[in-house]
């Protein structure tokens, strides 16, 4: 698979949590939301934050492929609900100039990390991984029969800290709110 990167994406591998606040730094201080556009907004934050969850509790990293759950249908679905929290966030800025930037942003970040990701799971995985990619996509989730093996556990949800992207989630739908409150 040896993969070629341009220079924004190595820097975008090494540092994504930094290279993503500047995308919602400039949704936030571009918002102009309005109540529709935070209840919209909010409830695809909460319904990303759901997925995240969902996908936590079916993961093992590096000891097990995770096939169960949402990982029959992407091979990438923490991925996937992270873009739909950042959508939830861009449609609460309601500024389509904001919008842009970040999705732009997201998906030179997360394209740089599911390929890279990908790469090193092959290479712990082999076969059984050859066999998922075949039938699994790898962003968009799609309906599949790839044979699922194991089970949604709340320990590995905890193990993987996902309260903590949850409270930040909130905190960021708490920011939107204060955003409009003062705006208005």
């Amino acid at each position: 698979m040896n993969t070629t990167y341009t220079t924004l994406e190595t820097w975008c591998l090494d540092h994504r949590k930094l290279a993503t606040a500047p995308a919602f730094i400039i949704l936030l201080l571009l918002a102009a939301p309005s109540m529709l556009s935070l209840s919209l907004g909010g409830l695809m934050v909460v319904f990303g934050e759901m997925g995240r969850t969902w996908s936590s509790g079916y993961i093992d990293k590096n000891t097990k492929l995770a096939t169960a759950g949402p990982y029959r249908f992407s091979r990438n679905p923490l991925y996937f609900f992270n873009a739909m929290i950042f959508v939830g966030f861009c449609v609460m800025a309601f500024n389509p100039w904001a919008a842009i930037f970040g999705i732009i942003s997201f998906t030179i970040i997360y394209r740089a990390t599911m390929r890279s990701e990908a790469e090193f799971i092959a290479g712990i995985f082999g076969e059984e991984f050859t066999k998922w990619i075949a039938v699994v996509p790898m962003f968009w989730p799609k309906w599949t029969n790839y044979p699922a093996q194991g089970q949604f556990s709340w320990a590995l949800v905890a193990k993987h800290r996902e309260h903590k992207n949850a409270l930040a989630m909130l905190a960021g739908v708490v920011l939107f709110i204060g955003i409009y409150i003062y705006q208005q």
